[in-house]
Order: structure tokens, then sequence, then C-alpha cells
């Protein structure tokens, strides 16, 4: 099992933060996530709620907010909704 990084969660994510959280991503999903300039913790938090573990604390509790929610539009995403020449 990896170890925990003792990333600090307001740190911008980085390539590396996508891939310890996300695994294997499509690049335009990785291209888009490090576009939105999200920290850490929008990222972790966009992540929980995209394998089903949101509802685990009630989503009626603690909605996503901010980049979160297009983090996990991202990643929900079946295709490329912006385009190639498009940011988030």
């Amino acid at each position: 099992m990896p170890l925990e990084t003792a990333k600090t969660p307001n740190a911008t994510v980085t390539y590396e933060d996508i891939r310890h959280l996300c695994g294997e991503l499509a690049d335009w999903k990785a291209a888009r996530i490090l576009a939105s300039e999200a920290t850490y913790r929008d990222l972790k938090a966009a992540m929980t709620w995209a394998v089903g573990q949101g509802d685990v604390i009630g989503p009626a509790e603690r909605p996503l907010a901010g980049r979160a929610v297009l983090l996990y539009e991202i990643i929900t995403a079946d295709e490329d909704i912006w385009g190639e020449n498009e940011r988030p």
C-alpha cells in the first residue's frame, strides 16, 4: 500500500497529485484539472464523490462546492465537452 504524501491541502494540484488520487486518467482530463488551478483538497473531494463515497458523509451535509464541482464534472465526463481549444 502506498504511503500518503504529506501534501498541504491548499496547495495547487500537480500532475503527480492527479496520478496519486485518480490513477490513470485521459490526458485531456489531467490537462483540464491542471488548468483549473484547483487545490489538492478540491481534487480529493471531487474524487471521493466520483467513486461514490460522497454519500457516506451525506450530500446534504457536505455538498461539493467551488472548483471541486468542476473537477467532479471533468473526472466523470465521457468526452471532452470543452473542446481542444477551450479551458474549463
